[in-house]
């Protein structure tokens, strides 16, 4: 069994391959790059993918159909490595290897794992996207399984990092016939009753008004330039979410059961969001735009601080336009009034 690799994440062509046991080695073995912040560090790091195809494009490795490798991604995880460990032994899995990623513990960050675990056979993405869908529910992690290409940092040690690895040593996961598969195909039947039923409830919940920015003149609108900035995939992760088939699970979340959806309005076609969740701040009962998401989460709901900081921060040559705008616009009302006898 092998899986694909490459020495960093910018590689397009000529990829390599390494096995298990050269894997292992990688992880209690990394490469000491010295003094570098942890962003630099991760991207130096090589990289893994969860397949033996010839490159890391989705459509290539959907058309080769071969995974040889089950991964997790926990971020900010209330697991320790140990319970972790403890977790997969108690699912049957005896061979896998955890370490900690370049952002763990850093910068108030909090405890961040990448799991790998060994199989017996490989499969087709199909049977790799179930188990791997029940695994991100079991652990709380990422739902990579709609993302077969998404690849993996291989761990590097750099000054001030907080390093940690475990290798469980047994026999590789056989996934056929495993209760590991029967309780994923028993997750995927519940889970699709499960968001069906809320996607048609959220289908009829009313569209929050855009906040109204007052422009003048020629300015342009700081709220569309928020709306079209981002994708709501990115942005959720961004925030601590983790995503679970077609739901979201939101970091408040008490429950394991992901109630977050980006709704297409059959209006004006616009994603918005939607959340079932009570303990979630952006639980209004309303569908919110991109905008509306980031001033709940960012400025506990204070559109007018908001939108000046996002257009102060994130957008500055469009503020500065918009305030000359605005000084051309008093200017002229100031002329108007004076030619019209309102000033003396």
């Amino acid at each position: 069994m092998k899986f694909l690799t490459a020495k960093s994440h910018n590689v397009t062509r000529a990829f390599s391959y390494i096995n298990w046991h050269e894997l292992s080695l990688k992880v209690t073995m990394p490469n000491d790059l010295g003094e570098l912040t942890y962003t630099q560090a991760k991207a130096k790091s090589p990289i893994i993918a969860a397949t033996d195809a010839p490159d890391k494009q989705k459509e290539t490795i959907l058309q080769h159909d071969n995974f040889t490798l089950l991964r997790l991604d926990l971020d900010d995880t209330d697991l320790d490595i140990d319970s972790i460990a403890d977790t997969l032994e108690g699912m049957g899995i005896e061979s896998y290897i955890i370490h900690t990623t370049a952002s763990h513990q850093q910068d108030g960050k909090g405890e961040r794992y990448r799991v790998y675990i060994e199989l017996a056979v490989s499969f087709t993405y199909k049977v790799w996207a179930l188990v791997e869908s029940y695994l991100s529910y079991v652990f709380m992690a990422d739902d990579c399984a709609t993302r077969p290409q998404q690849i993996m940092y291989l761990p590097v040690r750099f000054d001030g990092d907080c390093y940690e690895y475990k290798i469980g040593k047994g026999e590789p996961l056989n996934v056929t016939n495993s209760q590991i598969l029967t309780d994923a195909k028993a997750f995927e039947v519940e889970q699709a009753k499960q968001q069906a039923e809320q996607l048609e409830a959220a289908k009829t919940a009313p569209i929050k008004p855009t906040y109204k920015q007052n422009l003048v003149g020629k300015q342009i609108s700081i709220i569309n330039l928020v709306n079209n900035a981002y994708s709501w995939h990115e942005l959720l992760l961004n925030y601590g979410y983790k995503m679970q088939g077609k739901a979201y699970l939101p970091p408040e979340a008490t429950s394991k059961s992901a109630g977050v959806y980006i709704l297409t309005s059959h209006t004006d076609g616009k994603e918005r969001y939607y959340s079932h969740h009570e303990s979630d701040p952006c639980a209004t009962g309303q569908c919110l735009d991109m905008f509306d998401f980031i001033a709940i989460r960012e400025y506990s709901g204070d559109y007018k601080r908001a939108l000046k900081d996002i257009a102060q921060t994130h957008f500055k040559a469009i503020h500065k336009h918009n305030q000359q705008e605005y000084f051309t616009h008093l200017h002229n009302e100031s002329v108007n009034k004076f030619f019209a006898g309102g000033e003396k």
